[in-house]
């Protein structure tokens, strides 16, 4: 027998007396409650009993007083009562003074007036000797020696002070416990007719009445009710004590045979045991329940829980709750308990358990499922631990994909890279660029101050490069003094009209940074080194079409970098930089034509498609450049809005647009503008304050200008934004969607934009007549419009046979060539004077 079997069987004893003693202890608990429960309900009946005597006793006291009264009011209010005179019934001296105190019938018969006092004093002696009860009328000052108060009477009368008084107490009275009650009796009226010789006035009182209830016969019920209580409370308290020895005996039986149960599993299990626990690898055992039922010590080990620690709880929880990529499953999703459904085992050779300081461990493992006849009752699961093997395989996979001097990534890995980003590039029609590094004179520190200077300066090198790219971009050391930079295009660079050129500039960009990088100086072992670089650029698909090509390219361009004198980069497509020279200029003169004022505004009419009326303008924005020339918008507005000249740009064309506007507005023409606002000034904080400020400015309300948003721009709209959108609208200014249909906005998200006029895109109008597609696309859009109570205007008209299609299919407003190309404030003003009707749409 093993210590650990000694141990458990040891253990097994312990909890079995520890259950026993605790069930001897809830059950003397369990006794001593009850008892104490069964004696506080009689001690609390008895107490209730005995108010209830004292209750009924003083009941039947004041029914006397309140007979007694009744019997003195009457007398009282009659005046007396005559009675005939006899040796028991003789003159009250006390009422001498009454001048009809005696009278003689008519019949001769001599009588005596009886005052209520003396008529209540023979009833009460007679209803005394009846029912051994004592009704006494006393006072302070008798007038009777029968009136003389005793001791207790005495006492009480002193206390009286108004006529609701009264006191009731139990004392001793005639040898025996006697409910004792006195009230009051105040003079009233026609109590005078008697006591006012005696000096009292109305509301005196002048004495009491005292009643005394012997309490013998009520306490001899009393006693009979208590005796009936006691022996049913006793009953019950003996049946719960009947129950509880029942539930105890039952209860410990049931711990013996559990005693037994565990001895005799514990006795079956201990070859088991003393087998697992031999083994090398750990084993761990769960229930149907997935509920953990042993580990052997070498899982132990592996885990740092102990197997009492974990006894009963849930493998899933404690040990298993990961997937192999690291993110929590669902116990229904754990594989390792897979097994009690599926009854067939299964195995993992890369799989992570949870140790004891909750830090993953790589395992690989086996579990199997446990049969009772054909149902599975739990598994098994054998594991080892396989760290070591990972960090070898991670350490050979990390050495063949990385430069072991400068930790890049080295050509393989970056020729991998490049493999997947021209895949990428080719599926979803987006560019790459290449930049190819070649240190200028590396060679020169590398032989005159060593190969271990020349290593660090190149681990630093690869420092300063690695800071300086961005996410997703990549750089690898090519090998030597040569390093490679992959570039590619983010989610914003995608959506730009010009990809090429965009990637084009930010590869630029990139590769001046490094070179600017570069030029600091490098401290190494207390010396100072400087070194420079030429950078080859090639692009995709722009300059190559695989990856053998694009680094061919690059190469190139570098050697033409270091041709134009080193410390600079190239491009290897000449077209390309051209374009991008141009695109210098062009920002350089847009910047000059801000400060010049060479921008202007020319205003395309909006007309109504059924008579040819003039209902608003859009302003539409022009560049004369005295360097550049005519600049189209289609080439100056995306620039603009790259380099964030768009913003001090729409600032401007709002408040011209508004001050010609207020000018319209003095001539009498109320005409409502149009102004295009870009992406940038929807996601500005200031937008707002800037209309607000351009309306104050001219002196013109709100519902005279519109501002039209492309479908584009509200795509990644912010709630944010909605909201400062919502707001200007709700001021009266007009929102319009403009380029409609091109956007492929959600129509939940048209349902929450606050826009009156859905602007039907040139695109769609241009294959009205010919394409039934955009026949059927026009139509919907003006149906959509008209079902969310919004206006639909179809822009870019520009043939009689579009102008009569649209009509015909219920569109209202409109603009294009075919009414008006755009012109001066001028012309506007000479068409609304002669009548504000576009003269080309035929009548």
């Amino acid at each position: 027998m093993t210590p650990a079997t000694t141990e458990s069987k040891a253990d097994l004893q312990s909890g079995f007396t520890s259950a026993l003693e605790s069930l001897r202890k809830y059950t003397l608990i369990a006794i001593v409650a009850w008892t104490l429960m069964i004696a506080g309900i009689f001690t609390w009946t008895i107490y209730d009993q005995r108010n209830r005597e004292f209750a009924t006793a003083l009941g039947v006291a004041r029914a006397y007083f309140q007979k007694d009264q009744s019997v003195r009011q009457w007398g009282a209010t009659q005046g007396g009562v005559y009675v005939k005179i006899s040796e028991h019934t003789q003159p009250n001296p006390y009422l001498k003074n009454l001048p009809h105190r005696d009278v003689t019938t008519d019949a001769g018969q001599k009588l005596t007036l009886m005052n209520p006092a003396y008529m209540i004093r023979q009833i009460n002696e007679r209803f005394s000797r009846m029912h051994n009860d004592y009704i006494h009328i006393t006072s302070l000052d008798p007038l009777h020696d029968e009136n003389e108060p005793d001791d207790w009477e005495r006492s009480i009368l002193k206390t009286f002070t108004k006529e609701s008084d009264e006191v009731a107490q139990i004392v001793g009275f005639r040898g025996q416990p006697t409910l004792r009650m006195m009230r009051p009796m105040v003079t009233k009226q026609r109590c005078l007719k008697c006591h006012e010789q005696h000096g009292y006035k109305v509301g005196d009182i002048r004495g009491g009445v005292s009643i005394a209830i012997p309490m013998a016969p009520y306490r001899r019920d009393s006693s009979e009710q208590l005796l009936l209580i006691g022996t049913t409370h006793g009953g019950i308290w003996v049946c719960g004590l009947l129950g509880i020895g029942f539930y105890t005996r039952r209860a410990h039986r049931h711990l013996e045979d559990r005693q037994q149960s565990i001895q005799s599993l514990a006795k079956a299990n201990s070859y088991n045991r003393s087998v697992i626990g031999a083994l090398g690898e750990g084993l761990l055992g769960f229930d149907a329940m997935g509920r953990l039922t042993f580990l052997n010590p070498a899982a132990e080990h592996l885990l740092g829980w102990k197997e009492n620690e974990l006894l009963g709880k849930s493998v899933h929880g404690f040990i298993h709750y990961l997937k192999d990529n690291g993110e929590p499953c669902r116990e229904d999703e754990c594989p390792m308990l897979g097994v009690l459904h599926s009854g067939e085992s299964h195995s993992s050779r890369d799989d992570q358990f949870m140790n004891r300081d909750r830090i993953a461990l790589p395992i690989s493992y086996i579990a199997t499922p446990l049969f009772e006849q054909t149902r599975v009752v739990g598994g098994v699961v054998a594991f080892q631990d396989i760290s070591e093997q990972k960090q070898s395989l991670q350490r050979i996979e990390y050495l063949a994909h990385h430069d072991s001097l400068t930790d890049l990534p080295n050509r393989v890995a970056f020729l991998e890279a490049v493999d997947n980003a021209l895949a990428n590039a080719r599926r979803y029609g987006h560019g790459l660029a290449l930049l190819f590094l070649d240190l200028d004179n590396f060679g020169v520190i590398n032989d005159s101050a060593g190969h271990t200077t020349g290593d660090e300066l190149l681990r630093q090198v690869a420092r300063r490069l690695r800071h300086e790219i961005r996410q997703p971009d990549l750089v690898a050391r090519q090998g030597g003094d040569e390093f490679l930079i992959l570039m590619v295009p983010v989610i914003k660079e995608k959506e730009v009209e010009d990809i090429t050129r965009q990637l084009a500039l930010n590869a630029t960009a990139l590769a001046q940074r490094v070179l600017d990088v570069m030029h600091d100086p490098f401290l190494m072992e207390g010396s100072t080194y400087y070194i420079k670089a030429s950078i080859g650029i090639s692009l995709f698909p722009e300059d190559a079409n695989d990856r053998v090509e694009l680094l061919k390219n690059a190469d190139a361009a570098m050697y033409t970098a270091k041709g134009d004198g080193r410390d600079t980069y190239a491009l290897y497509a000449g077209d390309l930089a051209q374009r991008i020279q141009h695109r210098h200029m062009l920002e350089t003169g847009l910047n000059q034509a801000l400060i010049k004022q060479e921008f202007r505004l020319v205003y395309q009419p909006i007309v109504d498609l059924n008579d040819g009326k003039i209902l608003a303008v859009e302003a539409l924005l022009r560049l004369r450049s005295a360097t550049l020339g005519d600049v189209s918008p289609v080439e100056f507005i995306p620039v603009a809005e790259e380099c964030g000249l768009i913003l001090p740009i729409g600032r401007w064309v709002l408040q011209t647009a508004c001050r010609q506007m207020a000018q319209w507005f003095g001539m009498g023409m109320e005409l409502r503008v149009a102004v295009n606002l870009s992406t940038l000034q929807l996601q500005r904080e200031d937008l707002e304050s800037s209309v607000l400020q351009a309306l104050e400015d001219a002196q013109i309300p709100a519902s005279m200008l519109v501002l039209e948003i492309t479908e584009g721009a509200t795509l990644h709209a912010s709630p944010v934004v909605i909201e400062r959108l919502q707001r200007l609208h709700d001021l009266g200014i007009g929102l319009s969607l403009d380029d409609f249909g091109t956007g492929y906005s959600s129509l939940s998200r048209l349902k929450n934009l606050p826009v009156d006029t859905l602007k039907i895109d040139k695109s769609f109008v241009d294959g009205v007549v010919t394409e039934q597609d955009d026949e059927q696309i026009v139509l919907t859009t003006i149906e959509l419009a008209k079902n969310l109570n919004k206006r639909a205007l179809a822009e870019g008209i520009e043939s009689r046979e579009q102008w009569q299609c649209l009509l015909r299919n219920g569109c209202q407003r409109g603009q294009g060539y075919f009414f008006s190309r755009p012109v001066e404030a001028a012309v506007i003003e000479e068409l609304v004077r002669n009548g504000g009707h576009w003269n080309q749409i035929p009548s």
